[in-house]
């Protein structure tokens, strides 16, 4: 299980965008919010360049189009068994992560069999500023 935040164990940075032009000033894996990917740019964007990327979405739509467009994570905050599901069925190549608050939150997790937790103080604190 990947576990993203929490202070005991070392994770790569996440740095939070909301254009094109932040990405070159991050370190680590830059994320947004799949509002904020209009027509998709953010997320062209990192695929055309190499650049690992998360992004917090609510679909299975969005599921199926960002694994098809090399996010490296998807961010969920509710009903992460079923977009983990999807991802083992067709074999897609992204994580799932599952927000939490609290490290008591990954033992339910951990038995719904998602691939990772990402504690929502960690997405919070890193901000890349324009």
């Amino acid at each position: 299980m990947i576990i993203v935040g929490y202070y005991a164990i070392a994770s790569e940075k996440f740095s939070k965008i909301n254009e094109i032009e932040e990405i070159e000033r991050t370190e680590g894996i830059v994320w947004f919010d799949v509002r904020d990917d209009k027509m998709y740019s953010l997320s062209r964007h990192c695929l055309q360049n190499s650049v690992s990327y998360a992004v917090r979405i609510d679909s299975i739509k969005d599921l199926l189009v960002y694994a098809s467009l090399g996010a490296k994570y998807v961010l969920l905050q509710k009903a992460p068994e079923r977009y983990q599901k999807i991802v083992e069925s067709y074999m897609l190549d992204v994580k799932i992560l599952y927000i939490i608050e609290e490290i008591e939150e990954i033992e339910e997790i951990a038995q719904m069999g998602i691939d990772g937790v990402i504690f929502e103080q960690f997405l919070e604190k890193d901000r890349v500023e324009g």
